[in-house]
């Protein structure tokens, strides 16, 4: 379980509208397992727990918001094991530095400490629909004894089904009144049986599965009137442990297995009694447990894994659409929590992550259209020699990859014109772009279109600092094969989008600073907005393909560099530049859209933070050819960030 945060309330509505199931990796904490065990009525709120980088902490889950941490009673770990049907309320158990605490967590009133009573250690393990009833176990001497906590009466002893030996609370209805556990029947050595506890009627004994000696009760329905669990059975020579579905009116009824298998236990049911969820054995996977669904129309469904062997569903949504659990991910080492919603069996962080953060398609057209405005044009057109004339035309290229945060390659080249009035130097210029950048798992993203740059250099009263304004205005078309991880394997969902960015630099050149014979220096500061808008779009082919929305953010950095410079020759200047970048943005754009399998999955996920600070260090060659042609070379290459490792430009530029 985790280090607190402020928790979110999470967007995952998929629950109303009966969907069939597909389990989605919702990752971990930092560390390499997790585990989900409670979810609320709608499927918007998961719970559970997960390794950290340290201990364990408790965790809740949205499709919009992932997964968040949630604090502790002040000791390193703790486990959500449930939560209300409103999706407020979490409850589980922390240490609060010497003992083990049951807790109720609300995002107003933060944590609360249960207690316990006649022992050190407490449990929480269900909480009623609205919050204001929990049920769990705690330590009474040598034993457990289970107990309902409200706020105004605190933690009541339930007491067991013989009077003596132990109980366990593991389910409670929506409304407070119903409990279902585990409890000691007969004497304190003559094994457990489920039971049902209401307020009136105390500790009901729910018996077992023909020829069985032992049950065990995990779940209850909202209304109080189903209970799912597992018990021993026996039938002729046959013999196991089975998940139940226990009625009023039916008793306890055998859930059965997967593929005719000997082990299977219900963890959990949906609010409306119809869906039970678990893990069960077959007849072919042996020791092999697969997490299922059982109705009275399908029977017991196999959910699948993540990859790995194993699999257990632990919990379900009020109608059943929404099952959470835990699943081995392929090689079988780490677990990580589930979510199955909708037919395929989906890592969730490796979907969303594919095209967020540097790979969203506002982050590659932002970076396109940088190329030119830090490339041939990363410096001011007065800072080029004129030749004596008062206009000049050009033909660049420039060139940029990156290999160590995105594998991308790019390209743009340009022709412009330029005149000298006075003081000032003005230019426009039009080139056309493209990158291509691959993507996780074998996709990949194209972007290529027009721009047009305009710059205005005017030079200061001292003849020799400049100040300028460039403008450079783009429309792109971004194409998208997106790679994700299914239970099938990769699959791949393909889309288009037209893509705008207006960008703005305002830049300082100050005064030339004497070194030492031709060596000088310059230093300079520049402050540049990038404007980037991509349209909504939808994806086609693939598994899970998504509807995204419309997309903008602005985008802020300052540089602070300084140029030196050296003639070599009379027709050769060599200047080197070193240049500090900074972003003031916090945050790429956010992505948002919907399921286009079932347009009920509805997610938005804020956009993943650039590299803050970065360095950059260029080279600059100035050839004249002849009296009216320069040739100009550039070189750059920078730190991890978002400019690019490697970029080059070339010029050439007639005087007329």
């Amino acid at each position: 379980m985790m280090k607190a945060r402020p928790a979110l309330r999470f967007f995952l509505s998929a629950a109303a509208a009966g969907l069939h199931a597909t389990p989605t990796d919702l990752g971990t904490l930092g560390g390499l397992e997790s585990a989900a065990f409670g979810v609320s009525a709608n499927g918007e709120v998961i719970v559970g727990h997960s390794d950290t980088v340290s201990a364990p902490r408790a965790f809740i889950w949205t499709l919009g918001g992932g997964m968040i941490a949630l604090p502790t009673l002040g000791g390193n770990d703790a486990i959500a094991n449930g939560i209300s049907a409103d999706g407020l309320t979490v409850v589980g158990q922390s240490s609060d530095g010497t003992d083990v605490h049951a807790f109720s967590w609300t995002l107003a009133g933060g944590i609360i400490d249960l207690g316990a009573f006649g022992g050190t250690n407490s449990y929480a393990r269900a909480v009623s629909a609205d919050g204001s009833v929990v049920a769990g176990s705690c330590d009474v001497g040598v034993g457990s004894h289970a107990f309902m906590w409200t706020s105004l009466s605190g933690m009541s002893d339930l007491g067991t089904l013989s009077g003596t030996g132990n109980s366990w609370a593991n389910g409670i209805s929506s409304d407070g009144s119903v409990i279902v556990g585990t409890s000691s029947f007969g004497g304190p050595f003559d094994g457990v049986h489920a039971y049902r506890w209401t307020q009136g009627g105390g500790m009901v004994d729910l018996s077992t599965l023909t020829g069985g000696v032992e049950s065990w009760a995990h779940g209850v329905s909202a209304d109080g009137n189903v209970v799912v669990g597992s018990s021993l059975y026996a039938a002729g020579i046959i013999s196991g442990t089975h998940a139940f579905r226990w009625t009023q009116a039916g008793g306890m009824v055998d859930l059965g297995a997967l593929g005719g298998g000997d082990y299977s236990v219900a963890n959990g049911v949906s609010g409306n009694g119809n869906v039970v969820v678990g893990a069960s054995n077959s007849a072919v996977a042996g020791a092999v447990q697969h997490a299922f669904r059982w109705t009275q129309a399908g029977g017991m469904v196999d959910l699948g894994t993540l990859g790995g062997a194993n699999s257990w569903a632990s919990a379900a949504s009020q109608d059943g659409s929404v099952i959470v659990g835990s699943s081995e991910l392929l090689g079988g080492s780490i677990t990580h929590a589930f979510l199955y919603a909708n037919n395929v069996m989906l890592d969730w962080d490796n979907w969303m992550s594919s095209l967020n953060g540097p790979n969203s398609v506002l982050a590659m057209a932002s970076h396109l259209a940088s190329l030119p405005m830090e490339g041939a044009h990363h410096r001011p057109l007065m800072s080029f020699d004129h030749m004596g004339k008062a206009s000049q035309v050009w033909a660049t290229g420039d060139f940029g990859a990156s290999s160590r945060k995105t594998d991308t390659h790019m390209t743009t080249g340009e022709i412009g014109t330029s005149a000298t009035i006075g003081d000032f130097v003005v230019g426009l210029s039009a080139g056309h772009g493209s990158q291509n950048q691959d993507l996780a798992l074998g996709g990949s993203a194209h972007v290529s279109g027009n721009y047009v740059l305009a710059e205005a250099d005017y030079r200061l009263a001292d003849k020799q600092s400049i100040v300028s304004v460039v403008l450079m205005s783009g429309n792109w078309t971004s194409t998208t094969a997106r790679a994700y991880t299914t239970g099938a394997g990769p699959s791949v969902s393909n889309g288009t989008t037209g893509v705008s960015t207006e960008s703005l630099r305002l830049r300082y050149d100050g005064p030339v600073q004497p070194i030492a014979g031709q060596l000088t220096a310059t230093p300079f500061i520049s402050t540049t907005w990038t404007r980037t808008k991509a349209d909504a779009y939808a994806e086609s082919g693939g598994s899970f393909a998504a509807t995204f929305d419309a997309q903008s953010h602005t985008s802020s950095e300052g540089r602070l560099g300084l140029t030196a410079k050296y003639a070599l020759t009379a027709d050769t200047t060599l200047l080197v530049t070193g240049e500090w970048i900074h972003r003031f943005d916090r945050t790429s754009g956010a992505l948002s859209g919907v399921d286009t399998a079932t347009g009920l999955l509805p997610f938005a996920v804020a956009g993943l933070a650039p590299t803050a600070n970065q360095a950059r260090l260029g080279l600059d060659v100035d050839h004249k050819l002849n009296a009216n042609t320069l040739l100009n070379f550039s070189a750059h290459v920078a730190g991890l960030g978002e400019t690019p490792d490697v970029s080059v430009a070339l010029s050439i530029r007639r005087a007329f």
